[in-house]
């Protein structure tokens, strides 16, 4: 990950949460004596934690734990009326309109007939 940004001072550093964690991984703030060190101490961090996560996706899905996982949390059942979007209705073209108006029309004519 050879272009990742982080920041350790400045930004959003100065809100409590932010700060907290930048505390708990000891790269608050500048580094005293190697300027830059802690945001490329935070920024291998964050690659590790990616890449790890990464590594555990692949894992899943080579072992099959993944496609489980998810037909276990309810994605196993069958589309139901009440999950299935009902269908589209196709738009009628404007001669289509004017020829169900007219029969409409017609119709309308007639019963007003009798």
């Amino acid at each position: 990950m050879p272009s990742i940004e982080v920041g350790t001072l400045g930004g959003g550093t100065i809100l409590d949460p932010q700060g907290s964690m930048l505390d708990l991984l000891g790269v608050r703030g500048p580094h005293p004596t190697s300027p830059g060190e802690n945001a490329r101490r935070l920024a291998r961090i964050v690659a590790a934690a990616v890449l790890a996560g990464e590594l555990s996706l692949c894992s899943a899905l080579a072992a099959g734990h993944l496609v489980k996982a998810h037909m276990q949390h309810n994605r196993s059942a069958p589309p139901t009326r009440s999950t299935t979007p009902a269908p589209m209705t196709p738009v009628a073209s404007g001669f289509e309109r004017a020829a169900s108006t007219t029969a409409l029309s017609a119709a309308a004519i007639e019963r007003s007939r009798r």
